[in-house]
């Protein structure tokens, strides 16, 4: 990950030898970083600094990291969080794709997903495209996390489910290809009319058929709600 130091950042974690290692880890990357140890601490140094990014545990004294991002998403629901915990439950897996996260990161945390839950972050500070996407007016899709929800209930995609909504979202104001679907879904592999069309109708069966338009000949468009 390159380095981006024109950001701050809030680093919350009740583990202080944790907290430590990974503040030495991500001093490079911003211009600041501020650290709490409670729920109660970090909404206090939110409200007085306004730190652009967020990375919080869950499990803490006083105030847990869901309520802390509740607070926030009280008045706030741009600035990018990334919850990071030792449990894997669909409950707080649940609770954090309705906080609209960047990323649900399970300890210990791997370097490389580390980053890579940042790189997400500076993105979404520097794009002015949501990362939730209505699809329709009960399914969203989050284009971070390749979550689909209905009703704010997960909703199980295949990985090539992911990988079609996730491509034709990017594309979401042109057609794309029937080629550039294979290159990204299928890969090495190559692609067949019949794998696609079964691919276009479970999404269909799983959304709604008037999500996704064939356009004759040339690919697929999608058509967002509202």
């Amino acid at each position: 990950m390159q380095a981006k130091p024109k950001y701050s950042l809030l680093y919350v974690e009740d583990e202080e030898q944790i907290r430590r290692i990974a503040i030495s880890y991500l001093e490079e990357f911003f211009t600041k970083i501020y650290e709490a140890n409670d729920g109660n601490m970090a909404l206090e140094i939110y409200k007085d600094k306004k730190p652009d990014i967020i990375i919080t545990d869950i499990e803490m004294p006083k105030k847990n990291g869901l309520e802390f991002c509740k607070e926030i998403r009280k008045n706030d629901d741009k600035t990018p969080i990334i919850i990071t915990t030792a449990y894997t439950t669909t409950d707080y897996l649940l609770k954090a794709v309705s906080l609209n996260l960047v990323k649900y990161l399970v300890k210990p945390i791997e370097e490389e997903s580390l980053f890579e839950a940042l790189e997400l972050c500076f993105e979404k500070i520097e794009s002015k495209n949501p990362s939730i996407i209505k699809l329709t007016k009960n399914h969203s899709y989050d284009t971070f996390n390749h979550t689909l929800t209905f009703d704010e209930k997960l909703v199980k995609l295949s990985a090539r489910e992911s990988k079609f909504l996730d491509i034709l979202i990017k594309n979401r104001d042109r057609v794309v290809s029937y080629v550039e679907l294979e290159n990204y879904i299928w890969q090495e592999r190559g692609m067949s009319d019949d794998a696609l069309r079964c691919l276009v109708r479970d999404i269909r069966k799983t959304i709604n058929k008037d999500v996704i338009k064939n356009i004759s000949k040339s690919g697929y468009k999608i058509n967002l709600h509202g």
